[in-house]
């Protein structure tokens, strides 16, 4: 199984270690940083894929990554949103966006898989 995970912040990093407990689940790590959480913690060496996935380009980067499930993380929307007024609310409904516009099956992750 081919899983896209889009955000590799503590949340994308959570699903990342669930996920590397199955050797037959290959993960394809995009974050529009190319040092986010993940890799300054180890969990990876580096991202795969570092750009912006917005509801715009989500299926052509989809077609060319080609996976079977994408999982997005909450913050992959935007860290800066966060940062004015409403910032969280603008982030969380564009990750929602993308997900409602992919061709592909995509799962928006909540703060609360980390519990």
């Amino acid at each position: 199984m081919r899983v896209w995970l889009i955000g590799a912040d503590q949340i994308g990093s959570c699903a990342l270690r669930q996920l590397r407990k199955n050797p037959d689940i290959e993960v394809v790590v995009s974050d529009p940083s190319p040092r986010p959480f993940a890799v300054e913690q180890g969990l990876i060496d580096r991202v795969d894929h570092v750009e912006n996935v917005t509801p715009l380009n989500i299926n052509q980067l989809a077609r060319r990554i080609l996976p079977d499930i994408i999982l997005l993380s909450p913050s992959a929307g935007g860290d800066s949103l966060g940062l004015m007024e409403g910032g969280g609310a603008l982030k969380e409904a564009l990750n929602y966006e993308i997900a409602v516009n992919s061709e592909y099956p995509c799962l928006v992750l909540s703060d609360s898989f980390m519990a």
